[in-house]
């Protein structure tokens, strides 16, 4: 038997009123958070890679943590190289509010949902993650809806990327962890041999 007639879930009104639920939600739950996309300045074309990443901007919008106990991952683990910290977190942000906030027609991103390799950097815990999946469809289609996106990040690992972003806790990054190359200029000695000319 087929669905009732008189009941559909594509009502515009209610998928507003459901959109509009969750993004106050995410306001009263979440935390400002600051979206950092990456621009790429040599791309590999054939790995598709950039070691020279540039973030010149970021974004302060309001994401939920959905980690309630702590990062998710596998922790601090202890090998003969030192100890690696390979914290994990997702994040949750409105579709609506993200595109309002990062895809203004005054700015020069033209990214149409978070992507996978840009920056997450939480104020709260002075962390930066790297965004490695956005999930699109969940919750699946509720009220025939996709109000959000949800974005599963591990902690970035600093490998000579520029920060040119104007918050400070960003910057402190690059200023930290860059290689510094310290170049020292000395006069020469004087000469103290003789010249003749014959």
């Amino acid at each position: 038997m087929a669905r009732n007639l008189y009941f559909s879930e594509k009502v515009r009104s209610e998928m507003d009123l459901y959109e509009n639920l969750v993004i106050e939600a995410l306001k009263i739950y979440g935390q400002d958070i600051y979206y950092l996309p990456r621009s790429l300045v040599n791309e590999d074309k054939l790995l598709g890679d950039d070691v020279a990443s540039l973030f010149p901007h970021s974004h302060k919008i309001e994401m939920y943590i959905e980690n309630v106990e702590g990062f998710d991952g596998e922790g601090d683990l202890y090998t003969r190289f030192g100890v690696e910290i390979r914290d994990e977190v997702t994040l949750v942000v409105s579709k609506q509010r993200f595109a309002t906030q990062v895809r203004r027609p005054d700015n020069a991103i033209e990214v149409e949902r978070p992507a996978e390799g840009d920056l997450i950097y939480i104020p709260l815990t002075n962390k930066m993650f790297q965004i490695q999946h956005v999930e699109h469809e969940q919750p699946f289609y509720q009220i025939e809806n996709l109000p959000v996106y949800k974005m599963r990040c591990t902690l970035f690992e600093y490998s000579g990327e520029d920060f040119d972003t104007g918050v400070q806790g960003i910057d402190d990054i690059e200023r930290k962890y860059a290689y510094q190359y310290k170049v020292t200029l000395k006069a020469p000695r004087n000469a103290t041999g003789t010249a003749s000319i014959t």
